[in-house]
C-alpha cells in the first residue's frame, strides 16, 4: 500500500492571521505502511486561536513519534488499542488546554479532525465542525458529523440544510478542544481500499464549496495529491474566502 498527500492552509481574503494548523506524515511502522493527517482550527481573540491549533500539531508530531512506534512494538494494535490512544491524547490535549485558559484567563479553543491510516484500516477522530469526507466506490461521502449548533438542529429536523447555511448560529460550536472538562468527540473506523482518497478540511472551504465541487476536484484527472489540495483552494471565488482555509487531501493505492 502507498500512501501519497497534499496539503493547503492560508488566512483566507479576509482574515488577517491563519489559526488553522496541519499535519501530514506516512511511514512504516512495524511492517506496516501508516499515514497521520491532522487539521486544526484554532479559535480565539489575538494569538491564542493559533497557539492551541499549534499545540495540538506539535504533540500529534510526539505521538507520531513516540507513542504510536511504542505501542507498535509492544503489539498492542488492536482496533480499540489505536482508538484508546488516539482518544487518550484528545484528553491530555484538552486538558492542557483548559489548564492555558485559566492561566491567561483567556477564551481560546480549536476544532480537530484526524485521520489515522494503519495496515487496511482507518480511524477518524473529529471535534468542532471541520471534517472529513472520503472517495469511495465512486461517491464522495462526509464520514464526520458536525459538533455545532445548527448541525444539531439538523439532525432534530428543525432546519433544513440549505437554512442552516445561512443561519445566525452557523459558527456556535458545541463542542471543541477546551470546552469542556470532558471531551466528547466523534469517532468512525473502516477498510482502505485500492484508489480511496479522503479531504480533511475547515469549514472555510466546505462553507463555500458545494460538495459537488469537491468531488470532482477529488477525481478530476491524473492530477497529484498537492495539486488537488491546491485546486481546491484556488476554486474559491476571490474574496470570498472569508475565513481561514485548510484542507489535507489523502490518497491511497495498494
Amino acid at each position: 500500500m502507498r500512501i501519497t498527500y497534499g496539503c493547503c492552509s492560508d488566512r483566507g481574503d479576509v482574515r488577517t492571521e491563519n489559526q488553522d494548523r496541519v499535519l501530514a506524515l506516512s511511514g512504516e511502522v512495524e511492517g506496516k505502511e501508516a499515514g497521520l493527517f491532522v487539521l486544526a482550527d484554532g479559535m480565539g481573540g489575538l494569538e491564542y486561536g493559533s497557539s492551541v491549533s499549534t499545540y495540538i500539531t506539535d504533540e500529534f508530531l510526539k505521538w507520531w513519534e513516540e507513542d504510536f512506534p511504542q505501542m507498535a512494538h509492544a503489539g498492542k494494535c488492536e482496533k480499540e488499542e489505536i482508538r484508546e490512544l488516539l482518544e487518550q491524547e484528545i484528553w491530555d490535549i484538552n486538558q492542557a488546554v483548559l489548564a492555558f485558559r485559566k492561566r491567561e484567563n483567556c477564551r481560546s479553543g480549536s476544532t480537530i479532525s484526524i485521520l489515522f491510516v494503519y495496515g487496511d484500516d482507518y480511524y477518524i477522530v473529529n471535534m468542532g465542525d471541520s471534517r472529513v469526507y472520503i472517495v469511495q466506490d465512486g461517491r464522495l461521502r462526509r464520514l464526520t458529523e458536525d459538533q455545532s449548533m445548527v448541525a444539531q438542529l439538523v439532525r432534530e429536523g428543525k432546519l433544513t440544510e440549505a437554512q442552516a447555511k445561512h443561519s445566525k448560529q452557523n459558527h456556535i460550536l458545541t463542542m471543541c478542544i477546551g470546552m469542556f472538562e470532558i471531551p466528547k468527540n466523534f469517532y468512525t473506523e473502516g477498510k482502505v481500499k485500492s484508489n480511496d482518497s479522503f479531504l480533511l478540511c475547515s469549514d472555510g472551504l466546505y462553507n463555500v464549496l458545494s460538495e459537488e465541487k469537491i468531488f470532482c476536484t477529488l477525481t478530476q484527472g491524473e492530477l497529484k495529491p498537492q495539486e488537488r489540495a491546491e485546486l481546491l483552494r484556488k476554486m474559491i471565488e476571490p474574496g470570498m474566502a472569508k475565513d481561514n482555509v485548510s484542507d489535507i487531501v489523502v490518497e491511497i493505492m495498494k
